[in-house]
């Protein structure tokens, strides 16, 4: 099968639309994930591999190593001397620990196990992780199907990082299983975690120009979830193919996100809907389909917006710093040029200020009206935003700030990003 060119394109920016989204879905799904058993989540966060927590962790591996000499039987020792080790990378010792403590568990003891098939994922031996946690007897416990549901998720993780989504799916979906066999809101997690992987086999394929088999995945993930990136990409995939297909994913993509979108590509598949049926005396088809296609540039005329349409034009900016250099106060003056074939009757504006470690909207309004619109090929007054901040605040040390300008035509649709002016080096 072969594509047009405009697909290819319309496919790319969709592709990168859906990497941003799973970006901003990341910290979520690996915070959650990795969590495998509470007290080795506690240390984690407490103690990090500087030479005075290492001196810590020293001191804890001595009085846990005493204490199991002290109390043989008592495997949880052996479990937080295998947790310990981990944290200085001796694997090979918290292997042995871990060891110690499986043989040391009574039945039903399960962190011991996981501890074990959890060093092995890190050290890349899989199968041997594999062949631990299926030594564990399902059961209807909670906490050990939610444990079991983690490790998965971390094995699937460890897999995605390294670009192998065929097994990395895999292991979500039976993370999914006990999630879902529990009831957890890990679940969520999961399906986030399964739909981004089919993506990546999706995206794959289509690289390599099997279509077919890019089809085939969007669609096995939307058994999971119907999302608007999955829905679209099928849309462009099966538009040169099967314009019936093209058209029932792109109406669910407008009913979920119509600012995704490219309405050239969407009016273009009616188009050919329109002629079809004509061409084949089905006239009351192709009247239906003229209809949806008058109400689709309808629609885009009055609430569609490129990036193309709006010039963000700069006046004025700075970052001006009080005399004690305490208090930092960001500007811009700027106006809006319409550049677009139509007049903007509404035009919803954002300005988020982005540093380091995140941004926060520092302007947010409707303007221009029916009665005041922007006409076409026309500049409106001038805008002034400004942003007061401390040496308290986060942003006070970030090395970039910048001025991120959002744009759209309608309030309950995603506002694209039409201009970005860095205020600082």
């Amino acid at each position: 099968m072969n594509i047009n060119k405009t697909v290819i394109l319309e496919y790319v920016r969709t592709v990168v639309i859906s990497l941003f989204v799973a970006l901003v879905l990341a910290g979520i799904a690996t915070a959650c994930s990795k969590v495998i058993a509470e007290h080795h989540a506690r240390m984690l966060a407490k103690i990090s591999n500087t030479a005075k927590d290492n001196e810590i962790i020293l001191y804890l591996i001595d009085k846990y190593t005493e204490m199991a000499n002290k109390n043989p039987g008592n495997y949880s020792y052996n479990v937080k001397l295998g947790n310990l080790y981990e944290l200085m990378f001796n694997y090979q010792e918290a292997e042995e620990q871990y060891k110690k403590a499986i043989n040391k568990s009574p039945y039903g003891v399960y962190s011991s196990y996981l501890g074990l098939a959890n060093l092995y994922i890190k050290q890349g031996k899989y199968k041997d992780a594999l062949n631990i946690v299926k030594k564990l007897k399902n059961t209807d416990h909670k906490p050990l199907l939610l444990a079991k549901g983690d490790f998965y998720m971390n094995l699937g993780d460890v897999l995605w990082q390294k670009q192998d989504y065929d097994d990395a799916v895999t292991q979500y979906k039976i993370a999914f299983f006990y999630y879902k066999k529990v009831d957890s809101k890990k679940k969520a997690i999961a399906i986030t975690s399964i739909l981004d992987s089919y993506n990546k086999i999706a995206d794959r394929y289509y690289e390599q120009n099997k279509v077919d088999k890019a089809v085939q995945s969007l669609e096995t993930a939307l058994l999971y979830k119907e999302t608007p990136i999955l829905l679209y990409k099928l849309a462009l995939l099966y538009k040169d193919f099967d314009p019936l297909a093209a058209n029932k994913y792109m109406e669910k993509t407008y009913k979920l996100d119509p600012g995704l979108i490219n309405f050239d590509i969407y009016e273009e598949i009616l188009f050919n809907l329109v002629k079809m049926y004509y061409v084949n005396g089905k006239d009351l088809e192709a009247d239906l389909y003229k209809h949806k296609l008058k109400a689709i540039k309808d629609f885009q005329k009055r609430y569609v917006i490129t990036e193309k349409d709006v010039t963000v034009d700069i006046i004025k900016y700075g970052l001006k710093k009080n005399l004690f250099k305490t208090k930092n106060n960001a500007y811009v003056k700027f106006k809006i040029d319409n550049t677009s074939k139509y007049d903007f009757n509404k035009l919803y504006l954002i300005v988020k200020l982005r540093h380091d470690n995140g941004s926060k909207t520092v302007f947010e309004k409707k303007l221009f009206s029916k009665k005041n619109p922007l006409k076409s090929r026309t500049a409106s007054d001038t805008y002034k935003i400004e942003y007061r901040f401390t040496d308290k605040d986060e942003i006070f040390l970030s090395k970039e700030l910048y001025f991120d300008f959002y744009a759209g035509k309608k309030e309950n649709m995603r506002k694209i990003p039409v201009y970005s002016l860095k205020i600082k080096n």
